[in-house]
């Protein structure tokens, strides 16, 4: 059996007010958005970036 590896929550640096937090899903857009200031912040290529192992 394979061990399911436990993820860290995703947390995300904002370009806009610079705050480093878990993004909120807006229901409606279907996209992230920052929990402080409520900017959209493209969370897919950060997620593509951890996938490869990229900084």
């Amino acid at each position: 059996m394979a061990k399911s590896r436990e993820e860290k929550p995703l947390e995300i640096k904002c370009p806009n007010c610079k705050q480093t937090r878990e993004p909120d899903l807006n229901e409606t857009t279907r996209r992230y958005v920052c929990s402080v200031c409520n900017e959209p912040v493209d969370v897919q290529v950060i997620v593509e970036k951890k996938k490869r192992g990229i900084k």
